[in-house]
């Protein structure tokens, strides 16, 4: 059994993969993240201000240098060392929290691990039996333009009103198979384990 938590990808059948408080008759019918290209948006968002930084840094320093008359080459050096330890750093950390970060959808519930550092992580769980309806929508110009979506699930919940996740590729394909689901679990639950998982692709290329 592998973790899911510790995949870089995964595709149906889920038989094989676990994630951490799964019940052993719990069927894993959907596995999704943010779409890569948001992890993309933020290296590079984060690449440019760190590259920025080390920039002004070695330019003040640099002048400082020349006003002040004291040898400044080694601290620009440092400031510049320093500005790739942080992109290095920084980048394997943006890496590790979006791959971390992921939303599941099982025969019980809906459940996301949100991972605020590498190490560190929260847990939200919604039972099906409190899934009123599902919707989806574009959320913005940048949605728009990649091709994503937002999926919620709105919720009886009183604690959790709107179960979502952005940023993600077929999200009104999700909300319609969401559908489906909610009716198997409410009239016919007795086909929920031959119920067939989710798969995140264009209907020619679905098996």
């Amino acid at each position: 059994m592998q973790n899911i938590l510790e995949m870089a990808d995964f595709n149906p059948p889920y038989d094989q993969m676990i994630f951490p408080g799964k019940a052993e008759d719990e069927k894993i019918l959907y596995v999704t993240r943010e779409a890569s290209m948001m992890l993309l948006v933020r290296l590079m968002a984060f690449s440019v201000v760190n590259a920025i930084a080390v920039v002004i840094g070695a330019v003040l320093i640099a002048n400082m240098g020349k006003t002040l008359g004291f040898a400044y080459g080694a601290i620009v050096v440092m400031i510049v060392i320093i500005g790739a330890l942080v992109m290095g750093l920084g980048m394997w950390w943006i890496y590790k929290v979006h791959n971390k970060t992921m939303f599941i959808i099982t025969t019980r519930r809906l459940t996301k691990f949100i991972h605020t550092t590498p190490w560190t992580r929260y847990q939200m769980s919604l039972g099906l039996d409190k899934v009123v309806d599902s919707a989806a929508y574009s959320k913005g110009y940048a949605q728009s333009i990649f091709g994503l979506g937002t999926f919620v699930a709105r919720s009886s919940a009183g604690n959790i009103k709107n179960f979502k996740i952005e940023n993600i590729h077929f999200a009104e394909d999700l909300h319609n198979w969401m559908n489906k689901l909610m009716f198997i679990f409410s009239k016919e639950q007795t086909k929920l384990d031959e119920f067939r998982p989710f798969t995140a692709k264009k209907m020619g290329e679905r098996y």
